[in-house]
């Protein structure tokens, strides 16, 4: 075994002509760090042509948002930044840690590379709300600091008056249009690395203007912001993470120009793994992408033949914090062809294993062709004859190009260019495929995604609108003959785990507990489960599921029965079943963390709208406090299925 016998190493520089630093022979680590000068930040001056001052106070919770993107985290996407709470000089997270960067004013999600990138990863309004700003047409590929390139963008004002912003976009892909209502969940764009940006990643910013300044919103709740969560299931936090693997792969020198030390130029464009790989090449590399911590625990790279026997190995340390960080090693190789097939490195971390990595050695290395320079695209609609055209590396005599899904108005003429009509779709957004293959090859292939955007065309597939009667009632804000009016949000989940957000709506309780509200994102004959949530009180499911009819809306009525909540989760109080009150930090349990808060508010008799007032008469006092307590002493929790 080689040692790499390093107790704690140096901090990266954060310049980017110092990211690369050698740790061992053959062994480096790369990170990818701003200068303390540089910010990913977004543009955002006041424009009273499309912007609103907030001149009454804000209820910091009033919008709550979903993760903007499919795939779950660290299943794709992994958080490299949060917001830094702290001014000045000096980096403070949400949780009191320094996941982040000098004066980052939002949550940077990034991906793992610009590969990827090319496969369209979807971005969804976290919220609904009106389209107050777009930009589309920006270079999408930034990989340095300071070029002072505009950035694609969607800016989105929610009905409470804040707003939020969706930076980095690729280049043609938003999909949304100026002045244009959106749905919490409905596509916007998809991920780019515009502006400035060294990756593929959105930038989510919450926020809102006062005096014709942006005030940001940190969405996440934590030991050091301790204003109410924005979003309507917080995930972990990640900036104390021992380690996380999040992607790996093995490569020739062929794939890096020729010589490993030039490795992590390639990161962004993901360094493109052989078919197969021969025994008599002189080296072979392999890469990792990770985050984490230093621990003094070992990190360890075993290459172990097809029969499992070890051939090298080496370890390291992490140094310090990773938060968007690889390592690569290029050993000496050259087993000959005595054993072939399968191989595979081994990671190890604390001497548990994390991942395999396979590889198949062969007498000669062969790659798969490979689509230069994207293998992704947006295309908008036009009425003049779009056309693109197919490259790829190494060049191939004997290219093959296939449509897959395509529309009658794309076709390919000279054997690569594709030319795409004025096209007509039924709705916004329509997919097709270019199959890249040597001599129609099923392994030696690359795929090219287009995407075609008409924001003529509705976005959704014409469900049409389905609508609820709701009665509910809030513990707090019932006295027994009529509630203080309050708002709520409706969530419409899907009947099975993990139960995602199919659509969403925020209404206003009348003094009967009733409101009408309309769905656009949900078919009728579907089963889905009904949600309540309210910005002090127990989250709260319906009993089963409901189907939704066109021309009539359904009623579902709260107050009638303890059976109408999932696991009987409801009080009874004057002859009423009500939602639980005392949930202020919306964490899905009562508890001593509520107490305190509204104590220490009662203690400073604060008044007006505010999370900590249960009840909804605008003072925070004894009345409040003894809900919290009852509710805490009886472990009030949110049920769901």
């Amino acid at each position: 075994m080689k040692k790499i016998l390093i107790a704690l190493l140096m901090a990266f520089s954060f310049t980017a002509q110092s990211q690369v630093k050698q740790i061992g022979e053959d062994l480096y680590l790369y990170s990818d760090k701003p200068n303390a000068s540089d910010n990913c930040g977004v543009d955002n001056t006041f424009n009273p042509e499309i912007h609103q001052n907030l001149t009454a106070p804000i209820d910091a919770s009033a919008t709550e948002y979903i993760w903007p993107f499919d795939e779950e985290l660290d299943e794709g996407v992994m958080i490299v930044n949060y917001v830094d709470d702290l001014s000045g000089s000096g980096i403070k997270d949400y949780n009191d840690n320094d996941w982040s960067y000098n004066g980052h004013n939002g949550t940077d999600i990034c991906l793992h590379d610009f590969r990827q990138m090319d496969r369209c990863v979807r971005v969804k309004a976290a919220a609904a709300g009106t389209v107050v700003q777009i930009s589309i047409n920006n270079y999408d590929r930034n990989t340095e600091w300071g070029t002072g390139l505009p950035s694609n963008l969607v800016q989105i004002r929610h009905a409470d008056g804040t707003y939020a912003f969706y930076y980095h976009l690729m280049k043609k892909s938003i999909a949304v249009k100026l002045g244009e209502y959106v749905l919490e969940g409905q596509t916007i764009g998809y991920v780019g690395s515009s502006g400035n940006s060294t990756a593929a990643h959105l930038h989510f910013e919450p926020g809102y203007y006062s005096g014709n300044t942006w005030v940001k919103r940190d969405p996440w709740q934590g030991t050091y912001n301790h204003s109410a969560s924005l979003w309507q299931s917080q995930k972990a936090y990640i900036g104390f993470r021992d380690f996380k693997l999040q992607d790996c792969g093995v490569y020739t020198a062929s794939l890096v120009g020729g010589n490993f030390n030039n490795t992590g130029d390639y990161f962004n464009e993901r360094i493109y793994q052989p078919n197969t790989i021969s025994g008599y090449e002189s080296k072979i590399g392999f890469w990792m992408q990770f985050q984490g911590n230093y621990t003094g625990k070992q990190v360890r790279y075993e290459i172990r033949r097809s029969d499992g026997t070890l051939f090298d190995d080496i370890y390291f340390y992490i140094s310090g914090q990773s938060q968007y960080n690889w390592s690569w090693w290029a050993p000496d190789f050259n087993p000959g062809v005595s054993v072939t097939g399968d191989w595979y490195v081994r990671v190890l971390y604390d001497n548990v294993e994390k991942k395999r990595c396979f590889f198949n050695v062969q007498l000669l290395t062969s790659n798969r062709p490979r689509l230069y320079p994207v293998a992704g695209k947006c295309f908008r609609r036009s009425f003049f004859v779009q056309k693109d055209t197919l490259r790829v590396r190494p060049v191939r005599s004997n290219m093959q190009y296939d449509l897959l899904n395509a529309p009658s108005e794309v076709t390919i003429t000279n054997d690569s260019i594709i030319n795409i009509g004025s096209f007509t779709q039924l709705f916004r957004l329509r997919e097709f495929k270019v199959i890249a293959s040597m001599g129609g090859s099923s392994t030696l292939r690359d795929t090219m995604v287009y995407k075609l955007i008409d924001t003529t065309k509705n976005p959704f597939p014409g469900n049409g609108i389905e609508s609820l009667e709701l009665t509910a009632k809030l513990e707090g804000f019932w006295n027994g003959s009529q509630m203080n009016e309050d708002s709520v949000k409706i969530l419409i989940r899907a009947s099975l785990f993990p139960y995602s957000i199919i659509d969403s709506a925020t209404v206003l309780l009348n003094s009967n507990g009733y409101a009408l509200s309309n769905f656009f994102n949900i078919s009728p004959g579907i089963y889905y489960y009904l949600v309540v949530k309210h910005r002090n009180s127990i989250e709260t499911w319906s009993k089963t599921v409901m189907q939704f009819t066109t021309g009539d809306p359904i009623a579902y009525d709260f107050t009638t029965s303890k059976t109408k909540a999932f696991g009987d989760n409801l009080k009874y109080k004057s002859g009423e079943y009500c939602i639980y009150s005392g949930d202020v930090n919306q964490d899905g349990v009562v508890d001593a963390t509520d107490n305190s808060r509204i104590d220490n508010d009662a203690f400073n008799f604060e008044t007006g709208y505010v999370v900590t007032d249960l009840t909804g008469d605008e003072v925070v006092d004894a009345d409040d406090a003894v809900i919290a307590d009852n509710n805490a002493s009886n472990f009030v929790a949110a049920v769901r299925p």
